[in-house]
């Protein structure tokens, strides 16, 4: 279970017990309480709390106390030196020179709390902002248009029409047993024929004959889906339970669609489906899943299942990908008239010649102005001081998003203007499938919306937590989807700054969506410096630390750092003492575990190397790509989602809320009324909020 608090950046909870934990593998699950982190503790979101999870680390905002707490004269131990994770801490390492800093004085991390007029479309998003510093124009927010970012004329609605499907077959065969398939027929949605054991039966006997079988009692699997059923129901149920389904997946926005009738091979479905359109990809996704019974399994497989990742996946109860296709989109042409852009045509999406008949329309719409009227709301997922996040269905998509709502007043109290404008720009702007999409904003007088693509798959923090640690194949899979996550963002001169498993989500199918924008900085281009201490203690990189400055290599840090916790179940340096962390950050020698994958180590010495002068992707992230720990990679084929997940996290559909927090699941989803006055002046602070499709940035109530 997780909770959206984190995600959305809000502060507020009860503060977690001094405590440290040892899961069933050995893993230490770890925090800090307040008394330990030797920060002001104005400075620290605090969204500890109790769950099965273990607690949450703590992220340092900045504030006027945010400062770096070693003095530029500490001793850093410029060269990651490797040493054996028995052998004990050397004395001179213990006795540091480091001092921490008691002092409130930082000539670059000035952060005035005072409300003036600033627009969204006259904000510079830099850290030191200060709330009365004259306005200044909107290209100052130097976020460089690219091909991916096209701006949009406006929002549209996509509808899905499919048919039906043929041509599917399983990758392993199913057992040959009369009375048992029998059964199955029987339980089928739809009524089958009566012959339909009797054709069965001939063609095994033809099989046979031709010497085609390797196994009498299997049934190849492109024969099986001739005769299984696509959809059956269960012994004392009505429901329909789908021996394959689909997938489609447009802009991080999922509908499940399952057959009505039909064969696995030939599957009937004849549904509809919508789409909003706030950015104008380029291609839907379509995967098929089948739900194959163990039983149905051979007893010829089942002796030989272990190591068979396909077939284990059968015998655990879980779905099996069968195959990926994405389907080319012409959105740009069309921003006036509705446009079919397929009729009723047949689309192959395998080489095997498996296919769909479907319709595509696409149809523009004005940026019409939303509100919490627009939406049905359906859970609460998540609640904090700003406000809450529920699970929502937009009434005319139907369509399930995760839905923010934040108070204007707890904003500007807490001084956190800057940082929610920035989450909501980068929102807007990014495009990279693993990091969770914007699809609208909106606000009310006392209130901010956001509107969000829902990922529900949990946290990766929760799954490091009740696993321990991660194989090194998943492990690299989550690291190069991250990799490229932080790459689109530097792409865009985006400093991310606050890189963790807490700030990493699993969708449906277990790809990672990066999300928590809060701590972002804009317009810091490949050279550029910042000051502000900022961050996750375990995750803070040394020249943060010593408050040098530091350029957006800093990322490249923390992606070492969360590999490494990943391969271990721990921060490199972590310490529950958190001054002594920081002092192991600056001068501890590297340890590795025996028997440490050798190009991982090699990897993460590069990444951890102290001179971010030095450290690798200081030159670009091309450099990490080039490393020889994703050699087996193809970064086109992953950019594309090319591959299958190593874990696919346990989701029934867009409405599974199961992991997500009970403590909020269970209350009743309400947009509360609040009775917070804003002078026009700092309504004027929100100016150009809206978000459709396109950035609107002319109107203070938009």
């Amino acid at each position: 279970m997780f909770s959206w608090k984190k995600k959305f950046n809000f502060s507020g909870g009860d503060k977690a017990p001094e405590e440290k934990n040892v899961n069933k593998q050995g893993a230490t699950k770890h925090t800090q309480t307040k008394s330990e982190t030797k920060v002001n503790v104005e400075n620290v979101k605090k969204d500890s709390f109790d769950s099965p999870q273990g607690f949450r680390r703590q992220t340092i905002v900045p504030t006027p106390q945010s400062i770096a707490p070693i003095r530029a004269s500490a001793e850093i131990n410029r060269e990651p030196i490797v040493g054996n994770p028995e052998e004990t801490t050397n004395p001179e390492f213990r006795n540091t020179k480091a001092t921490f800093s008691s002092s409130e004085e930082s000539s670059n991390n000035s952060f005035d709390n005072s409300s003036s007029n600033i627009d969204m479309s006259k904000l510079n998003l830099n850290d030191n902002q200060n709330y009365e510093s004259t306005p200044v124009s909107n290209n100052d927010l130097n976020i460089p248009a690219t091909k991916k970012e096209s701006p949009m004329t406006s929002a549209g609605i996509l509808t899905l029409k499919l048919y039906t499907g043929d041509g599917f077959a399983l990758p392993f065969p199913l057992v040959y047993n009369p009375q048992l398939l029998s059964r199955l027929l029987n339980s089928s949605a739809n009524k089958q024929p009566a012959n339909k054991m009797e054709e069965l039966a001939t063609v095994m006997e033809n099989l046979t004959l031709s010497n085609s079988l390797d196994d009498s009692q299997a049934i190849p699997g492109n024969v099986a889906t001739k005769f299984i059923p696509s959809t059956i129901t269960l012994p004392g149920s009505s429901n329909l339970n789908p021996l394959i389904y689909f997938t489609i997946e447009f802009d991080n926005t999922t509908a499940t669609i399952q057959p009505e009738s039909g064969t696995m091979d030939h599957p009937v479905f004849n549904k509809i489906s919508t789409f909003d359109v706030t950015r104008k990809l380029k291609h839907l996704r379509i995967d098929v899943f089948c739900r194959i019974p163990s039983i149905l399994l051979p007893q010829s497989l089942l002796s030989n299942a272990q190591g068979n990742e396909v077939l284990e996946k059968v015998m655990n109860n879980q779905d099996v990908h069968l195959l990926t296709f994405n389907l080319p989109l012409n959105l740009e042409e069309y921003t006036a008239n509705s446009v079919r852009l397929y009729n009723h045509k047949w689309i192959q999406i395998s080489e095997n010649g498996s296919k769909l008949n479907l319709t595509i329309d696409y149809k523009p719409l004005s940026n019409k102005k939303l509100s919490i009227d627009d939406f049905e709301l359906l859970k609460v997922i998540g609640k904090g001081s700003f406000g809450k996040v529920m699970q929502v269905k937009k009434k005319d998509t139907q369509k399930i998003y995760a839905l923010k709502a934040l108070r204007k007043a707890y904003i500007v109290n807490n001084s956190e203007i800057v940082h929610t404008l920035a989450e909501r720009t980068v929102l807007a702007r990014i495009d990279c499938p693993f990091i969770v999409p914007l699809k609208f904003s909106f606000q009310s007088k006392e209130k901010l919306y956001l509107v969000l693509a829902l990922i529900n798959g949990g946290e990766l923090f929760y799954h490091l937590q009740r696993e321990g640690r991660f194989s090194l194949s998943r492990s690299r899979f989550y690291t190069a989807e991250l990799l490229i996550a932080l790459e689109s963002l530097h792409a865009m001169n985006i400093v991310y700054r606050d890189l963790k498993p807490e700030n990493i989500l699993l969708d449906y199918q277990g790809h990672i969506a990066l999300c928590d924008f809060g701590l972002c900085k804009l317009d810091m281009k490949q050279e550029d410096k910042t000051s502000t201490f900022c961050g996750t203690p375990e995750y803070l990189a040394p020249e943060l630390l010593l408050g040098h400055g530091y350029t957006r290599v800093v990322d490249w840090w923390t992606l070492g750092v969360l590999l490494y916790e990943m391969l271990t179940g721990l921060p490199p340096y972590y310490d529950e003492d958190v001054p002594k962390m920081y002092k192991k950050i600056l001068q501890e020698p590297l340890r590795f575990p025996d028997g440490f994958d050798e190009d991982a180590k090699d990897l993460l010495i590069r990444l951890l190397n102290r001179d971010p002068a030095k450290r690798l992707g200081a030159n670009g992230s091309s450099e990490i790509k080039k490393h020889p720990f994703f050699s087996q990679l193809s970064w086109k084929r992953l950019m594309l989602k090319g591959y299958i997940p190593p874990y696919k996290p346990p989701v029934e559909d867009t409405l599974d809320t199961s992991n997500f927090d009970t403590e909020f699941t269970g209350q009743r989803p309400v947009d509360s009324v609040v009775n917070d006055f804003l002078s026009e002046s700092v309504q004027k602070q929100f100016g150009g909020w809206t978000y459709v499709g396109s950035e609107q940035l002319d109107s203070t109530q938009n």
